[in-house]
C-alpha cells in the first residue's frame, strides 16, 4: 500500500533499530513483502507510439535477520521491469527481473545507528509517499539507490522542539554480481562503464535533517539534504554533481473521519550525471482519507532542465486518483494522468492493486 510516512521514516527504514521484548530468541527473521500490480493505459499522445497498454508488478521482499537487540542483516529485494518493451507495443510483465537493492548489515542502539554494505542513502522523500499512482514518478529521479559504502544516523538533543535526526553516508555505486539480475537480467555494472558515482571509493557523499513535529506541531515534519556525487574513474570532462532538497509534509485529522496529507518538496541537480545541465524537481501532492478506507489524490509536479547547450525542457505530471482499501490490506486505485515529458503531451489512464504481507 503507497502511504504517507514521515521523512523521519526514510532514515528509519534505512536503518531500522531491531529491539525485542527479552523472550525473542535470537537469531530472529522478520520481513514483509509489498506487492503492487499496475496498469498503465495511455490512450491518447503526441507520440503514437506512446498509445499502448502496460502491465506489470513491482513486488519487494524485505527480510531482516536480527543477531540480537542491535546488530541485524537485511536485505531488501526488488523484481520489476529491468528491460522496456518496443515502442508502441502493449506489454505484459515484460522483462520482469529480480535483483537485490540493498543488503546490508545495521548496528542501532537508542543513541545512534550504524549500517553497511549496499544501501540506499537518505536524499529525498517524494518518491516513497502519497497515495497517487504517477504523482512520485519525476521524484524517482533523484532517489539514491544500489549504492555500497556506509552511514549512520543519531538523534538530536533538541527537547521542545519535536524529534530530530542527523544522518549521513559515503558511498559509490555498486559493481559487484549484485548489481546485475536474474529471470531477465539487466547485467553487470562495471567501473569501466563510467558514470556518476562509479568511483569504487567513498568518494560520494549525502548527510541529511529529518525532522518531526517541528516545534511540538503534531503531523508537521521536514526534511533538508545534500548530496556530492563524483564523476566516474574512467569518464573525461565530467563535474561533480551537487543536490540539494527541502521537504514539508503535514498529517492532520479534518475531522473524525477524515485524515489529511499535505506535501511539497523541490530538489535541485546541478551537473547533473556529471553534465553541465542542472534541472529543478517540485511535487505538491494532497491526500485525503475517508472513513480509513477511501482515499482522494491529487498530484501536480513539475521538471524543469537548464541544457547548457540547447533548448530547455520544461514536464510536468497532473493527476487524479482515487482509491479504496479493504481491511484485509488490499488495495486498489483508479487514476487519470495528464503529462508532458519531452515536449510530448499524453493523457492516460492508471490502475494499481496493492498489497503488504508481514511476518
Amino acid at each position: 500500500m503507497k502511504v504517507s510516512v514521515y521523512a523521519l521514516m526514510g532514515v528509519l527504514l534505512c536503518s531500522s533499530q531491531m529491539a525485542y521484548a527479552d523472550e525473542v530468541s535470537y537469531p530472529h527473521l522478520e520481513g514483509e513483502v509489498a506487492v503492487e500490480i499496475q496498469n498503465d493505459w495511455i490512450f491518447n499522445s503526441d507520440d503514437p507510439d506512446e498509445e499502448a497498454n502496460t502491465l506489470f508488478t513491482k513486488t519487494e521482499p524485505h527480510f531482516v535477520l536480527s543477531f540480537n537487540e542491535n546488530l541485524a542483516l537485511e536485505a531488501g529485494l526488488v523484481f520489476e521491469p529491468v528491460r522496456d518493451p518496443d515502442a508502441g507495443d502493449d506489454s505484459y510483465f515484460y522483462g520482469q527481473g529480480l535483483f537485490a537493492e540493498e543488503f546490508k548489515l545495521t548496528y542501532t542502539t537508542d543513541d545512534f545507528g550504524l549500517y553497511a554494505g549496499k544501501f540506499n542513502p537518505n536524499f529525498g522523500t517524494a518518491f516513497e509517499q502519497g497515495l497517487s499512482i504517477y504523482g512520485n514518478d519525476f521524484a524517482e529521479d533523484y532517489e539514491l539507490t544500489e549504492r555500497i559504502g556506509f552511514g549512520g544516523f543519531v538523534p538530536l538533543p533538541v527537547e521542545g522542539f519535536g524529534e530530530h535526526t542527523l544522518s549521513a553516508n559515503v558511498f559509490f555505486a555498486d559493481t559487484t554480481f549484485l548489481s546485475n539480475s536474474v529471470i531477465t537480467k539487466r547485467g553487470r555494472v562495471s567501473k569501466n562503464d563510467g558514470g556518476i558515482s562509479n568511483t569504487e571509493d567513498l568518494s560520494s557523499f549525502s548527510v541529511a535533517l529529518d525532522s518531526e513535529d517541528i516545534g511540538n506541531f503534531k503531523g508537521l515534519n521536514t526534511h533538508i539534504a545534500y548530496r556530492r556525487q563524483s564523476p566516474g574513474d574512467v569518464d573525461t570532462g565530467l563535474d561533480h554533481e551537487n543536490g540539494y532538497v527541502i521537504g514539508v509534509d503535514y498529517i492532520t485529522e479534518l475531522s473524525d473521519d477524515v485524515e489529511g496529507h499535505a506535501l511539497v518538496e523541490w530538489a535541485r541537480i546541478d551537473n547533473v550525471d556529471g553534465s553541465t545541465d542542472n534541472v529543478d524537481y517540485l511535487t505538491s501532492t494532497v491526500d485525503l482519507t475517508i472513513l480509513g478506507n477511501w482515499t482522494v489524490a491529487a498530484d501536480y509536479t513539475l521538471r524543469n532542465f537548464d541544457v547548457a547547450t540547447g533548448d530547455d525542457v520544461h514536464d510536468y505530471i497532473a493527476e487524479l486518483t482515487g482509491g479504496y482499501y479493504f481491511d484485509n490490506g488490499v488495495g486498489i486505485n483508479l487514476g487519470y494522468v495528464k503529462a508532458r515529458e519531452d515536449s510530448v503531451d499524453r493523457q492516460g489512464l492508471g490502475l494499481l492493486l496493492t498489497y503488504e504481507y508481514e511476518f
